[in-house]
């Protein structure tokens, strides 16, 4: 009687490729995360550059109507909450202000500022 032991794997071998392929899914599942991260990362940066050029065009348009407009405050999305403020400077064209406007929001435990700092033709208030 022959015995053909060469066919079957063994256990080290075994043990060999479920390591290995342990390592490629938590290396896949770790990467997925990351891309996931960035992702939303983006999607929020994005909302707070729209709504800082919103708030640049809103700004702009109560001082032309000679109205006051708050100096900060915040607007909700679907997910997040954006809190906005702003502050003009003088410069050397009376007409010409210097404006920093800065949006930001919360990230886990972070808070992630954008912040736009320009020149911008603004009327002054009469």
């Amino acid at each position: 009687m022959r015995f053909r032991f060469n066919k079957a794997f063994s256990l080290i071998e075994v043990l060999i490729t479920v390591g290995i392929l342990s390592t490629t899914v938590i290396f896949l599942f770790r990467s997925f995360t990351a891309s996931l991260a960035a992702t939303r990362f983006a999607e929020h940066m994005t909302t707070a550059c729209y709504l800082a050029e919103n708030k640049l065009w809103e700004i702009k348009q109560a001082y032309a109507d000679n109205m006051s407009f708050p100096r900060d405050g915040y607007e909700m999305t679907q997910r997040m909450r954006f809190d906005w403020k702003y502050d003009l400077t003088d410069s050397m064209n009376p007409k010409l202000k210097g404006l920093k406007l800065t949006v930001s929001w919360k990230e886990r435990v972070k808070e992630k500022p954008y912040a736009m700092d320009f020149y911008s033709y603004i009327l002054s208030k009469q």
